[in-house]
């Protein structure tokens, strides 16, 4: 009886040990996976746990796992292992154009945005492989060139932006916004703001074309500019006279909007509107502050697309933790 009893222990203790082999061993292909997407988009904080994982795994999965966990432990170095967001995981078709000139720098767009696809336009330089056909219109001429040149052959996503990595209006940098987009969120609702927070643009709305001439003494002279040719440029854009009384959005033109809702609207309104822009005798300045203030209407949102702060973040950026 009791070489039985040994017997069944001892089989329990062997299932377990093969069991718990198993567990670890798929533990060890979860964190292997983590680590080449840490590689990819820097999902994971920690250099320890990738460099322990790649010294032992060609001996043996559990030896390589719990030394791993075991180093990373002793030197504090596990932080916080992020869910990977779709902008990252997502594997259908994304490109990102940006708008430069010459001496902006743009090496960046390559370096940390391996798994977008690149249009670089250069906007005074007609050397360059893609470059506008005048420099004038500042980025809505980038913006609505690609989509003219693409329009039969356009990404599910694409997300228009400036040459900058950092700049005072972005929320983040351009790399981080565009690794964390959320791009079931784009294709949802087809239009995507890269900047969350409010001011400038929506706080309080930031065009008001009927403003009275006495109020527009208080604000920017180049929002006057703009509010004072919007109207005007509204009814020749849209060839409507039913110009909204209110438009605001946070600023700054850089956005990210699905295909389908790209062509929604047929390829000449986009050659339209910019031919608008090359014919145009606003001046740059206030010509590129009106499309700044049309895109999200252009691509199906209300005049006034204003979120508060941390929809968007949960939104366009699937983050949960901004409460502001």
């Amino acid at each position: 009886m009791r070489a039985l009893s040994r017997m069944l222990v001892a089989g329990l203790i062997v299932a377990t040990l093969v069991w718990l082999r198993i567990q670890f061993s798929k533990l060890h292909q979860s964190i292997l996976a983590l680590d080449r997407l840490s590689q990819e988009g820097g999902l994971l904080s920690s250099h320890g746990l990738s460099h322990a994982i790649n010294s032992s795994s060609e001996t043996d999965p559990l030896r390589a796992v719990m030394h791993a966990i075991s180093n990373s432990l002793l030197n504090g170095s596990i932080e916080a292992v992020a869910t990977p967001k779709s902008g990252l995981r997502d594997s259908r078709t994304k490109v990102v154009v940006v708008a430069k000139t010459g001496k902006e720098k743009t090496q960046w767009v390559s370096n940390m945005l391996p798994n977008w696809e690149h249009a670089v336009y250069v906007t005074d330089d007609q050397k360059a492989p893609l470059h506008t056909t005048r420099n004038k219109g500042r980025e809505a001429n980038v913006f609505l060139t690609y989509i003219i040149e693409n329009y039969h052959d356009l990404p599910e996503t694409v997300a228009f932006i400036h040459s900058h990595l950092t700049s005072w209006h972005n929320d983040q940098n351009a790399a981080k916004s565009l690794q964390l987009l959320n791009i079931d969120f784009v294709q949802r609702n087809g239009y995507a703001n890269f900047r969350c927070h409010t001011s400038p643009g929506c706080n309080p709305t930031e065009i008001q074309p009927f403003r009275h001439k006495k109020e527009q003494t208080g604000i920017d002279r180049h929002k006057a500019e703009t509010e004072k040719a919007f109207a005007k440029a509204w009814s020749e854009l849209f060839n409507s006279t039913a110009v909204p009384e209110q438009v605001g959005v946070a600023c700054c033109a850089q956005f990210a909007v699905s295909r389908d809702q790209i062509r929604k609207r047929p390829l000449a309104h986009y050659a339209w509107f910019h031919s608008w822009l090359m014919d145009t005798r606003l001046s740059d300045a206030t010509a590129g502050r009106i499309f700044e203030y049309l895109w999200h209407i252009i691509f199906g949102q209300d005049p006034v697309y204003c979120p508060k702060v941390h929809e968007c973040y949960r939104n366009v950026y699937d983050q949960w933790n901004v409460f502001s």
